[in-house]
């Protein structure tokens, strides 16, 4: 059987099996339910411009949810000693994690794109907003790796989870941080994917006229700097959760 045929067959059972489960069903459709929420409560805030401020994080919402989803299965998976599912699809190691990669990021990116349509905001750019949106997505089999890394189990599962959220909320803080400060958040993709996101809803003059602090940098480092963090993040992760499984 050739790797692509087990690829197909290891993603028939993990849909299948989200199917089958209830809650992982309802919490990777909740960034749709999330998006509507917003859309709703915009016109009763009475922020200019609250809607392009909250977009983003309705959309990021989409890959980090499904990154902790499959993270709390590896991790379950890791617990009953069937890593990598070797046992069920004898699929090698390193085609696994583009598998896992491929499969969570085009999952979040699906839905995110559908979080976009539901908030239904004027958009500057829509092929920008598509662009950051895919880079977005990226954050879901690092958040995956990330909670399969450092938990050994469920219990540590929800204590990682509860760290990880709370440096999600981290782009948050260009509200308030100097510009000067700003590069001790750069290690977090979501602070590009956040920044691009605003660009892409606002466009480059209304975005400037947010009450935030934006970075003087080239626009190309909101494109560069995410994809070179979860390059090299996703490349150390597989090999701390390769130590770790073992």
């Amino acid at each position: 059987m050739s790797e692509l045929a087990k690829t197909m067959l290891l993603l028939r059972k993990d849909l299948r099996g989200v199917y089958r489960d209830r809650l992982l069903l309802v919490l990777c459709i909740y960034p749709l339910v999330l998006a509507g929420l917003v859309r709703l409560a915009i016109p009763y805030v009475p922020i200019d411009q609250i809607g392009t401020i909250l977009a983003p994080f309705a959309i990021m919402s989409g890959g980090t949810l499904l990154g902790t989803v499959v993270g709390f299965s590896l991790i379950e998976e890791r617990e009953r000693r069937t890593w990598l599912l070797l046992r069920v699809v004898p699929l090698g190691s390193g085609t696994f994690f583009a598998y896992l990669a491929a499969s969570t990021s085009a999952i979040a990116f699906t839905t995110s794109l559908g979080a976009a349509a539901i908030l239904a905001l004027p958009v500057a750019s829509l092929l920008e907003l598509v662009w950051m949106t895919l880079l977005a997505s990226l954050s879901a089999p690092l958040l995956t790796l990330l909670l399969a890394s450092f938990a050994s189990n469920k219990i540590e599962g929800l204590a990682v989870s509860k760290i990880l959220s709370a440096s999600l909320m981290l782009p948050a803080l260009v509200f308030a941080v100097p510009a000067h400060w700003q590069w001790l958040l750069w290690w977090n993709p979501l602070y590009w994917t956040y920044l691009g996101l605003l660009r892409a809803f606002a466009g480059p003059a209304d975005a400037a006229a947010l009450p935030l602090v934006w970075p003087d940098l080239p626009i190309i480092w909101f494109t560069v700097a995410p994809l070179a963090i979860f390059a090299l993040g996703f490349a150390a992760l597989v090999r701390l959760f390769r130590r770790r499984a073992s």
